[in-house]
């Protein structure tokens, strides 16, 4: 059975910026209330999931992360609305144009 693999990035100067993995990164923070959390459910450095959302936050123009300091409650990050929304507009996106996309990948490889 044939079957089609697709990856949308947004690109940015140049540069991946935003795609399915700083996705899934946002999505884990706002799971786990901290970004140093999710990046070890995510099995990757601290610093690697920093660098991935500040790059975002620097060539999208949009603050993605507030981050509470530590303290008797602990610290923390969280998503800000502007993260909410991209992460909305992303998952939309993605599944409007699998729908196009498969309809289009039947016509073209698939004979019924």
């Amino acid at each position: 059975m044939m079957e089609l693999e697709r990856k949308f990035r947004i690109i940015k100067d140049g540069e991946r910026v935003f795609g399915e993995g700083p996705c899934m990164l946002l999505e884990k923070v706002d799971e786990c209330g901290s970004l140093n959390k999710a990046a070890q459910e995510l099995n990757m450095s601290y610093s690697k999931a920093w660098s991935i959302i500040h790059r975002a936050e620097v060539k999208l123009k949009i603050k993605l992360l507030e981050t509470k300091i530590g303290g008797e409650e602990g610290g923390g990050s969280y998503l800000t609305y502007e993260a909410k929304s991209l992460i909305k507009a992303y998952r939309d996106f993605c599944k409007e144009a699998d729908e196009v996309i498969g309809e289009l990948f039947k016509k073209y490889f698939i004979d019924e």
